[in-house]
């Protein structure tokens, strides 16, 4: 298991609080009829963000 460091630990959990729910922006789906939808912000931009897996994010913020 990969061990972090409790400074890179604050900064993810600081990251989370401020963007979490946030609309990131619109998208147009749909092959015969158009509808928009809203993307918000979430784990898997957290994880690209970060260059880590899924798993490591949700341990640093739901475990640690």
């Amino acid at each position: 298991m990969t061990k972090f460091n409790d400074d890179f630990i604050k900064e993810v959990k600081e990251y989370w609080e401020a963007n979490k729910g946030k609309f990131k922006h619109e998208e147009q789906t749909g092959t015969h009829m158009k509808r928009k939808t809203e993307k918000k912000f979430g784990l898997p931009d957290m994880a690209e963000k970060y260059s880590l897996t899924i798993s490591q994010i949700r341990r640093i913020l739901y475990v640690k």
